[in-house]
């Protein structure tokens, strides 16, 4: 587990209707309930998040264009104001920017940098514990509480690192448009997403995938547990045919009473996610997405660490 450094001043308020800002789902109380979770596991071991700035400023330029990086680094002041010039295309600007989120971020960019070192060196799991999350962040636009892309970090430190394919599986509620737009220009990257319908964060119905290597499982209406599970597997088997290790985007927005969620998983079917992920044998560099019923999200990451480890251990 790669603890993200927390700041002060970053909780990411949200725009409603007409304009009205009502508190946002995504805080240090996020982060602080999912460390609970893993703790709970004796064979997790918690480090620092420690890639340098270097690390952290080569990879987002990268990813992401110059004058977005750029604008978000003009950012002053600890009031977050809407900024519609960098909402994604076709979209509504929903999140305020203010200069503790985006410090907030680039702080979870370190600490998604940090897991992927981890793994690179050899370790088979790496947990990047971060916040805000960042499958919604593209190239040049943010959004749904994301202003850096966290996976997709991961991805190109993996990349970096040498490994000769990697695979993006999203198990996040939403769909991870920013992810798709960043890593279609890597052609030895491939991304899976299931996701619910309505894509609430694409202009267009359905989303087509960008490239080949994106495949899109699209549940118009709420799995059962065994339906999500078996495209869970298919979607394992699938990238572990052309990948040397995985890039998970992991959120718990699936559970029921998720404040941003419509599907009503019990925490424990992180348990037997855990457990696929730990029998394709490859791999692992974990990235937080969403989650943020925070009465569950320990038992979530609990769960979780549990299948993945003692599956793995067996």
């Amino acid at each position: 587990m790669v603890r993200q450094r927390r700041g002060t001043g970053d909780a990411a308020p949200w725009i409603v209707d007409g304009g009205r800002r009502v508190p946002g789902q995504d805080h240090d109380g996020r982060l602080s309930a999912l460390e609970d979770g893993l703790g709970r596991h004796a064979a997790v071991r918690a480090t620092a998040a420690d890639a340098s700035d270097e690390d952290v400023d080569r990879v987002l330029d990268t990813l992401h264009e110059p004058e977005y990086l750029e604008t978000l680094r003009r950012v002053r002041g600890g009031e977050p104001v809407l900024m519609p010039a960098l909402a994604a295309p076709g979209l509504e600007a929903d999140i305020p920017v203010g200069a503790g989120l985006v410090a907030a971020a680039h702080e979870g960019v370190r600490t998604a940098i940090t897991a992927a070192q981890r793994v690179a060196a050899g370790a088979p799991f790496a947990y990047a514990l971060c916040r805000p999350p960042g499958h919604h962040a593209g190239p040049g636009w943010l959004g749904g509480y994301c202003y850096l892309n966290t996976a997709a970090a991961a991805v190109q430190t993996l990349r970096e690192s040498g490994a000769p394919g990697v695979g993006i599986l999203d198990l996040d509620l939403h769909y991870p448009n920013g992810t798709s737009a960043i890593v279609a220009g890597m052609a030895d990257a491939e991304l899976h997403s299931l996701h619910a319908w309505p894509v609430t964060n694409s202009p267009v119905d359905p989303v087509v995938p960008r490239t080949d290597r994106e495949w899109l499982v699209e549940f118009r209406d709420a799995p059962d547990a065994a339906t999500y599970l078996a495209a869970v597997q298919a979607s394992i088997a699938a990238l572990a045919r052309s990948a040397s290790v995985l890039v998970l985007s992991l959120g718990y927005d699936t559970v029921g009473g998720d404040p941003h969620g419509t599907w009503s998983f019990a925490p424990d079917i992180f348990s037997q996610i855990g457990e696929l992920l730990a029998a394709s044998g490859l791999p692992v560099c974990i990235v937080q997405e969403g989650g943020y019923a925070l009465d569950t999200l320990a038992e979530c990451s609990h769960a979780f660490a549990t299948g993945l480890l003692e599956r793995s251990a067996a």
